[in-house]
């Protein structure tokens, strides 16, 4: 579990956050020459940086928000995979794209 140290060398303030799939660690107003450490999971990141003047801080709530898109893009895919299954495996093969084209489709869209 590596500690990762970001150092602001720009001339303005910055919020910064390493993500797994959602912001899991972040600072914002990281001020020019200041340095930020913190203690990340030994797991791949990607890491963001945003301009503080468009006040897009990094929040709780933005990291909920997209961990319910995520979760809800994944049950749907579930489902659609599932309900395909049971109708595949029950003779109801006409039933497919009635019901598991529409969720298949909420998953890519990430709208559930």
């Amino acid at each position: 579990m590596p500690d990762v140290t970001v150092i602001n060398d720009l001339d303005e303030d910055i919020h910064i956050a390493f993500f797994i799939g959602v912001p899991t660690n972040w600072k914002n107003h990281v001020k020019p020459g200041e340095r930020w450490t913190t203690h990340l999971a030994s797991l791949p990141h990607h890491f963001e940086a945003r301009s503080a003047t468009e006040s897009r801080e990094f929040s709780h709530d933005e990291s909920m928000e997209m961990l319910a898109i995520i979760g809800g893009a994944c049950a749907a895919g579930t489902a659609s995979v599932v309900s395909a299954g049971v109708f595949f495996a029950g003779d109801m093969v006409d039933r497919i794209p009635k019901v598991s084209l529409p969720l298949m489709v909420a998953a890519s869209a990430g709208e559930f």
